[in-house]
């Protein structure tokens, strides 16, 4: 009998030392690119580990805070600034054309604010976006079910049949995705089944394609009442599969943070032809009365 928890747990703690690593890797990776620089994350990182943050010299600690400056207006308004004249003709555009900059910061990777101008993302583009987001968010779910589900999944050699069990059931291993999930059998028993008067191996066995042998050996399981030791190691080595979501789970919603600003680049083409006039409004609205 071959169990999936035993191989994980294995490499129990390996595993969540590169997990660690590669979140916290994450967490500077997306302040990198928000910011679009890493001198303000440098700056401070010399003043934790030398104790000296700025400069002694004027004229580079102006420097400095004009490039902090820029980093910070990135990381709050979501655009790639590489100076701060770009900053101001972007306020001078957002004031003459009275702009929500809210626009402009949903309009992520799509508003180019060296130009001031907006490329509208074509609708293969944002379908594929939304397409792959569910995808990776779909992928995700078998990896939570193992972590979430309260038994182990085992596969017997002789069948080859993957399953749940535990001390108190057993039940057929069907993957959480939608579609995928009415291609598979389902079946379940537990001790109740297996003491009932019409009990029959050979009925269960075709049913669950397991092997007489396979469901005399559950069916002893569940007399025990406890929990056996290789059911709880299993269960305990699933458990490292919370993390091992975190990262489909991460891209998944990038993805659809990607596609949430596409559509939002509709919103800011619409506001920029309508104070350009180019879109007039359908109906006009009439007030009765003074």
């Amino acid at each position: 009998m071959e169990e999936l928890g035993s191989s994980i747990l294995k490499y129990h703690d390996i595993i969540k030392e590169i997990l660690y690593v590669a979140v916290a890797f994450i967490v500077v990776w997306y302040f990198y690119l928000r910011a679009g620089s890493s001198y303000s994350m440098m700056s401070r990182l010399w003043g934790i580990l030398i104790g000296s943050k700025g400069f002694k010299n004027n004229e580079i600690s102006e420097l400095m805070q004009e490039r902090e400056d820029i980093d910070k207006f990135n990381f709050i308004f979501n655009v790639k600034a590489t100076s701060i004249e770009q900053i101001k003709r972007l306020q001078k555009r957002v004031k003459k054309q009275n702009l929500d900059i809210k626009l402009i910061s949903r309009s992520k990777g799509h508003f180019y604010i060296n130009t001031c101008k907006l490329k509208v993302p074509k609708e293969k583009q944002i379908f594929g976006t939304l397409l792959l987001s569910a995808v990776l968010f779909f992928c995700t779910l078998p990896v939570l079910q193992l972590a979430i589900k309260p038994a182990a999944m085992f596969e017997f050699n002789d069948s080859s049949t993957w399953f749940w069990v535990n001390n108190q059931y057993a039940e057929k291993y069907i993957p959480p995705i939608p579609i995928v999930s009415s291609f598979f059998d389902y079946w379940r028993f537990d001790n109740d089944t297996c003491t009932s008067k019409n009990f029959s191996v050979e009925k269960l066995s075709a049913t669950t394609k397991l092997t007489n042998k396979e469901i005399t050996a559950i069916c002893e399981l569940f007399k025990g009442g406890k929990t056996p030791y290789v059911i709880e190691k299993a269960i305990t080595g699933q458990k490292v599969a919370y993390f091992l979501s975190l990262f489909p789970l991460f891209f998944s919603l990038i993805c659809f943070r990607g596609f949430i600003y596409m559509l939002y680049t509709y919103d800011l083409r619409y506001a920029l032809l309508k104070k350009k006039g180019k879109i007039k409004p359908r109906h006009k609205t009439k007030y009765v009365g003074s």
